[in-house]
């Protein structure tokens, strides 16, 4: 059991806290067509698409997102956690 905050920094870069009292994480009041902009990888391609605003970036023709998945500028797992994270949010 937990009993203060810890910090713990990663390899690759941020950190992961442990609190106190936290038992789930969720997401409240995210718009899923705003996901991609919290993803600084992806944000500067939004607009790109050619459904642009309404592109969820999953299975859409023409995403510049997803393109820039295939040729290995955006991480697949990274990619993963947005697909998960948008299918999450969105009831999928």
């Amino acid at each position: 059991t937990t009993t203060h905050l810890e910090m713990f920094p990663l390899t690759l870069g941020g950190e992961v806290i442990d609190t106190p009292g936290i038992k789930i994480f969720g997401f409240h009041d995210l718009d899923p067509a705003e996901l991609a902009s919290y993803f600084p990888e992806m944000a500067p391609l939004l607009g790109q698409c050619k459904f642009r605003a309404s592109c969820s970036h999953r299975q859409e023709p023409e995403c510049a997102i997803r393109d820039a998945v295939t040729a290995g500028a955006i991480n697949r797992e990274r990619y993963a956690s947005y697909v998960k994270m948008y299918d999450y949010i969105s009831g999928q």
